[in-house]
């Protein structure tokens, strides 16, 4: 007996350039199986916000029914990119990947619409700025005297036209140095001695959430791991990849790959699941390079995300003092949707002598953060986050536990607001203070 043969190639209106694989669009069996997984369609019931319909738009593109239109963009917009509907799909449709394609056929459409002074603006300032070897850490000391001045606690960015008030209430509370300012280029071990590791402190985790990237270090250290933080190490590429900015994905991929490797590391951990994510995806990114695609795949097979490194050591070093609180921990949806991993921060907490774990209702649905989907679509983030939030009021832990940087941020800034009387905290930073590392 034969297999089918695979489908001819077809783009239709998308460039040939990065488009979604006609031969895996026509895997989608339209069974509905995603249908309940479905974040935007619990919103909206349309077909058009559901992951089958996405994939039949792209299918439409594909076989020259539809052009890649300004409603095309808007449908891969209005997705969260949770991947939950992958891992529902029987047939194994690889939704992420095509989701970013499509994007990038989008993206790549509204460029040639966008004045050229604007567009060089918006690229330097992601490339600089956000994306740049510590970009942001430029802007700390302005924002840190912004909090601590009592400006932000006014409100005052809440009276500014568009987006402004919203990006200004997510800001976290800032710690008083940067990770790598408070950690250097090296955190040794200590003994004995078990291994050497990088780590990714990307972009937000250095500035924004230092404190976060600061207990991840501190705990791998007293695990016996020597902890390399280079300097020059970039944001990992996940941003602009979700956001359909493919070869700027690419680019930052490689400068991560050359930082790291002339670092002397094999094992590259990140603590924020996005990221540990999106360089596992190294190797699929890169593929076509020929100069980097065995180094992208090897690089992808040798990282980890902090909690899964974590677990594959357990039982992790002791003493360890109790810490009578009752957690509750929330899926980030690129660490179990993408990566796998829901068991291992569970087995982390409950290690910890005293923590009484309390399972979140709805722990795998996404909390609306989805990298910059609370800035750009505030309204829906806004609709899942107070879903979320429902079910931590219902069972009332101590702690909110997460491991990924935009679930910190979306979650902190949610109870923050509505008056819960609740600790967001990484997984890793309830091990560090078990272990007396950090307050």
């Amino acid at each position: 007996m034969t297999s089918a043969a695979p489908h001819p190639v077809q783009t239709g209106y998308f460039d040939p350039s990065d488009a979604p694989s006609y031969d895996q669009l026509v895997h989608c069996m339209r069974c509905g199986l995603c249908l309940p997984t479905c974040p935007t369609y619990s919103l909206y019931h349309l077909e058009k916000a559901s992951p089958r319909g996405r994939l039949a738009l792209m299918r439409a593109v594909s076989e020259g029914r539809l052009g890649v239109t300004p409603g095309f963009g808007e449908a891969m917009t209005l997705c969260l990119g949770c991947l939950a509907c992958q891992t529902a799909c029987p047939a194994g449709v690889p939704f992420g990947e095509l989701l970013e394609m499509a994007r990038h056929q989008a993206e790549a459409r509204q460029k040639r619409k966008r004045f050229i002074c604007a567009e060089r603006l918006r690229n330097w300032l992601l490339s600089r700025v956000v994306y740049g070897p510590r970009g942001l850490e430029r802007l700390m000391p302005l924002l840190r005297f912004y909090q601590n001045a009592g400006l932000q606690r006014m409100n005052l960015a809440r009276a500014l036209p568009g987006k402004i008030g919203t990006w200004e209430r997510m800001v976290p509370r800032l710690q008083p140095k940067s990770a790598h300012q408070a950690l250097g280029d090296v955190v040794p071990a200590a003994p004995p001695f078990r291994g050497r590791v990088g780590l990714l402190t990307g972009c937000l985790e250095n500035s924004l959430l230092a404190g976060m990237c600061i207990a991840t270090a501190k705990v791998l250290a007293h695990n016996g791991f020597e902890v390399v933080i280079p300097a020059e190490q970039v944001c990992c590429g996940a941003l602009p990849a979700h956001l359909g900015e493919l070869e700027l994905a690419r680019n930052q991929a490689r400068r991560n790959i050359d930082v790291f490797q002339a670092a002397g590391v094999r094992t590259v951990i990140s603590d924020a699941a996005g990221c540990s994510g999106h360089l596992k995806e190294y190797g699929r990114l890169l593929s076509d390079d020929p100069n980097y695609a065995f180094r992208a795949a090897r690089f992808s097979e040798n990282s980890r995300d902090s909690t899964e490194f974590l677990a594959e050591q357990l039982p992790l070093r002791g003493p360890m003092r109790r810490l009578e609180l009752r957690v509750t921990y929330d899926d980030p949806c690129h660490l179990i949707h993408g990566q796998g991993i829901s068991l291992q921060p569970r087995e982390l907490l409950t290690s910890i002598p005293g923590v009484h774990l309390i399972e979140l209702p709805e722990a795998s649905w996404c909390c609306g953060s989805a990298g910059t989907y609370n800035l750009t679509h505030a309204e829906e983030s806004n609709a899942l986050l107070m879903r979320k939030l429902a079910h931590v009021k219902a069972i009332r832990p101590d702690v909110l536990a997460t491991a990924n940087s935009g679930c910190y941020i979306q979650l902190a800034a949610g109870v923050r607001e509505a008056g819960i009387q609740v600790e967001v905290l990484h997984v890793n930073e309830l091990l560090a203070r078990a272990y007396g590392l950090i307050q």
